[in-house]
């Protein structure tokens, strides 16, 4: 009897472990989507001096989620999206036309790490 329930109590475990790791994962990546539309809305505005501060933002908290989610998510995943977050601010400075296409690249691969991480039946393997 105390292994079964031994073995109910490392299944709960698992259980808050994921969706603790998928509610943290939801929360963060829609504050970096939320300052991604933001430095969209200054460049479309014409503003580059706000997009330029909203890019450092980004970065400071792409720095931060990029720490906690190393946990739970794979690194190939956080370096393909750290190299996006990095051409950022050098596109706003120097008015390249693929900011908004690097913008989208990011918010896309925010919701694919995102969706990636949810647990249903074709995610399992």
């Amino acid at each position: 009897m105390k292994r079964v329930i031994l073995a109910f109590c490392l299944i709960g475990t698992v259980m808050a472990y994921s969706a603790a790791a998928v509610l943290i994962i939801r929360s963060e990546s829609r504050e970096l989507i939320e300052v991604t539309d933001e430095i969209i809305e200054y460049n479309k505005s014409g503003d580059s001096e706000k997009a330029s501060e909203a890019a450092v933002m980004l970065n400071e908290k792409w720095h931060e989620f990029e720490r906690s989610m190393s946990v739970f998510v794979r690194d190939d995943k956080l370096n393909n999206l750290s190299a996006s977050v990095a051409r950022v601010e050098p596109y706003i400075q120097s008015a390249n036309d693929e900011l908004e296409a690097e913008l989208q690249n990011v918010r896309r691969q925010l919701t694919l790490i995102y969706r990636s991480e949810l647990p249903a039946w074709y995610n399992i393997l």
